[in-house]
């Protein structure tokens, strides 16, 4: 049985409307209902029979009430329709029609977007003689527009004998909702020039929203401003959204001074310009000036300002626009109270957050979840963050694709790959694997938790890639040492016509810098702003210096990092000074820590980097210096840490850790391990005894996998800070030793040793 919708009609005697549609209680059961289709509106006048739907939901004819309970109660549970009883009633209902009722039912069509709904009131029009009324046909032509209809508005438009500005303006309008802003200049002109109708300024208003350049847009505000329909506040609104949208801040801004009689629109469309400009305290400063004008805020106001007050700086005044509005009886709409949530969440007060989700109650939306969740994840709160999505499903909440995204960062983070398969499995039942979004999110979160072939999978499944989806793939591939597939992936894109981005360039580049590739790097960063016209940034010219630097070529590097166009900081100078670690350039090492320090003097690895250089040098005294000027200064070192999961359960591991409770099983694992391995070395600070070497994290977290992992299963570990040379030797051997692949992902990039080897090449 066909879905229904539910329309209940009822007429006086004499054929005027009872009361308001939708308002009256539905007084038959679904099954009755199904009877009373009328032959879904007598076959839609035959000519439409296979497009039915089901119309009718309770007629409600006061001359046949009885008539229609009597066969509801001998056909309530038949699927077979009385086509003469149906057919009957329908005439019935069509000679109780009447242009006010009509027009009513096809305004509720057109705002909720029912075309079967209204497609089956047209053809009640047709049969009731009343199509040639012009209210009436206008209201038809703009259901049509409004459902996106525009081949049968214009349709309509081209068969009713007398059309006005109104019936033009519902045109327009259609065209400008359904993104065809060129047919709705076109049809303009033809308005003023082939129809011979005037314009009003209601016309100039929805063209205005239309305009797609600068340029149009003067042009037609100076049109406006010729007719003196600038006076009107809808037209004014229309031109001051219209230089917003342009990022025309100051052009607004005039506009607004110049509005003789601003409301609410107008203070809301300027301080939601400014907002999205990130002119944050000028925009709350014209919320102030609002409220002195007089005007009241509505809810979208509050909205938009408690989203400019989303910031540590700002957290005062996010307070008390909270009082604000619970003063003015706000608070229960639900944009506000997910604008509370959001504020909140980014001040990092997470509690009034989480409290401030608990009193919307039922209230709260799919958006409030999800702000709740993104404070968690954002400020570090993973786990906190997973369990809210699980209450978010508990509770019954519409997620979305937003709700996948963020919960899939939380993933990424922890980093749990089982999590992050059983999100998958909820992505896939939810119908939200087709949505780009969520498919680069799941790329990158299976590429985060070291199960690069599941990344390729998701990839390979999405059918029309966008430049997220490639950016997320070349990353991952960049991060996993596989610089020819990000670049072959790189040039697919291009074939495909997408067009690469800032994020594609620093991805490719980097692969080529991960494996040495220096030409193919090079010819990438100028092709960037030589054929795409995207100018470099700072993460970009970092990359450039890492890739001459790691290749040796440190005069490169340098007099690239000389010729900048920017002030070189940290950033740049640090992957400068890895280059010069990685190549024994001592003299270049101490100027680039010296540029270092100036911006981030409290870089622990900067001291740690010219300590072990010393040594190497022999120059211990200045090694020694190294670690008092770390001392007087209480810049400490970030402690090594690495973590696996195991059985669902995160395992953390420090060096020289004998927290663990399996602490004897691992050491002892470890101790015959590396009575396997001879010859290594390790390097800490100069002064590392074999003891401390030998514990270090990652060991002890690789060797809890063999212990706890079945045989074959390839152990993944993860570690805050970069795997040294020693460990980097010992997990090859442990690879070969054990026939075991290993996954390390450091704060840098990922290592997959298998059989002796390393994915990066023994280059990081």
């Amino acid at each position: 049985m066909s879905s229904l919708t539910f329309c209940s009609l009822s007429f006086t005697v004499n054929g005027n409307l009872l009361m308001p549609v939708h308002r009256r209680r539905c007084i038959y059961s679904l099954n009755a209902v199904s009877v009373l289709k009328l032959v879904a509106a007598r076959q839609l006048l035959d000519e439409s029979a296979k497009r039915t739907r089901g119309l009718v939901a309770d007629l409600y004819v006061t001359e046949c009430v009885d008539r229609a309970e009597m066969v509801m109660e001998s056909n309530g549970n038949s699927n077979v329709t009385d086509e003469l009883l149906g057919e009957s009633m329908f005439d019935c209902a069509s000679n109780y029609m009447n242009e006010e009722y009509v027009i009513d039912q096809l305004r509720y069509c057109s705002s909720e977007g029912s075309f079967e709904l209204g497609k089956l009131y047209h053809a009640l029009i047709i049969k009731t003689g009343i199509w040639f009324d012009k209210f009436v046909a206008t209201a038809l032509l703009n259901m049509y527009a409004k459902c996106g209809e525009m081949a049968s508005a214009e349709m309509i438009f081209g068969t009713v004998s007398y059309v006005d500005v109104a019936s033009c303006n519902s045109m327009i309008c259609g065209y400008v909702s359904n993104g065809m802003e060129s047919d709705a200049f076109a049809f303009f002109v033809k308005m003023g020039d082939i129809l011979d109708i005037v314009s009003n300024h209601y016309t100039y208003s929805i063209l205005l929203s239309a305009c797609g350049s600068v340029q149009v847009g003067k042009q037609l505000h100076a049109h406006i401003v010729k007719l003196k329909f600038m006076s009107l506040t809808v037209v004014g609104n229309s031109a001051l959204t219209m230089y917003i949208n342009f990022g025309m801040i100051e052009e607004a801004e005039n506009l607004l001074e110049g509005l003789a009689n601003k409301n609410h629109i107008s203070w809301t469309a300027y301080i939601s310009g400014l907002y999205r400009q990130k002119a944050f305290d000028k925009a709350l400063t014209q919320f102030c000036l609002m409220r002195k004008n007089n005007t009241e805020p509505n809810e979208y106001t509050y909205s938009v300002a408690l989203s400019c007050a989303a910031s540590a700086e700002y957290y005062d005044y996010g307070c008390a626009l909270h009082a604000q509005v619970i003063k003015n009886g706000m608070i229960s709409k639900v944009f506000v109270g997910t604008a509370i949530i959001e504020m909140y969440s980014k001040c990092a007060e997470l509690g009034n957050a989480g409290k401030q989700l608990k009193e919307m109650g039922r209230v709260a939306s799919c958006a409030s979840w999800n702000a709740v969740i993104t404070g968690l994840v954002h400020h570090g709160e993973v786990g906190s963050g997973l369990e809210m999505f699980r209450k978010m499903l508990n509770n019954d909440i519409a997620c979305d694709e937003y709700t996948c995204s963020v919960t899939l960062k939380a993933c990424s983070l922890l980093p749990s790959l089982e999590i992050c398969r059983q999100v998958h499995s909820w992505v896939v039942k939810g119908m939200f694997g087709v949505n780009l979004h969520v498919a680069s999110s799941l790329i990158e979160t299976y590429a985060q938790c070291g199960n690069l072939e599941d990344a390729e999978k998701v990839f390979c499944l999405t059918s029309e890639p966008d430049d997220v989806t490639f950016n997320a793939m070349i990353k991952a591939y960049s991060q996993y040492g596989n610089p020819m597939k990000a670049i072959f992936l790189f040039k697919k894109m291009v074939e495909k016509g997408i067009l690469p981005t800032r994020f594609t360039f620093l991805a490719a580049i980097s692969a080529c810098s991960h494996c040495g590739l220096v030409q193919q790097g090079k010819e990438l960063f100028e092709s960037m702003t030589r054929d795409y016209g995207i100018s470099p940034e700072e993460n970009h010219y970092s990359c450039m210096v890492d890739l001459l630097s790691r290749s040796g070529q440190l005069e490169n590097a340098l007099e690239f990092i000389n010729k900048l166009p920017i002030e070189p900081k940290a950033p740049i100078w640090r992957p400068f000074l890895a280059g010069c670690r990685f190549h024994c350039s001592l003299e270049m090492a101490e100027m680039a820590a010296s540029k270092i320090l100036e911006h981030d003097p409290g870089d622990a690895s900067v001291y740690v980097t010219l300590s072990n250089m010393y040594v190497e040098a022999g120059k211990v005294r200045d090694a020694l210096k190294q670690r008092e000027l770390m001392k007087s200064k209480s810049v400490q070192k970030e402690p090594g840490c690495s973590w696996l999961e195991v059985n669902a359960k995160i395992h953390r591991f420090f060096s020289g850790d004998t927290r663990h409770i399996d602490t004897p099983k691992v050491y002892s694992r470890l101790d015959n391990l590396m009575q396997k391995i001879q010859n290594k070395t390790t390097r800490e600070l100069g002064k590392v005894t074999e003891e401390k070497c030998f514990f270090h994290s990652e060991r002890l977290a690789v060797c809890f996998g063999l212990l706890n992992l079945p045989k074959g299963t390839t152990i993944r570990v993860f570690k805050n800070i970069r795997i040294c040379l020693d460990c980097h030797i010992t997990m090859k051997h442990i690879s070969k030793i054990t026939n075991r692949e290993i996954i390390i992902r450091d704060n840098y990039r990922f290592h997959h040793f298998k059989q002796g080897c390393c994915s990066c090449g023994d280059f990081w």
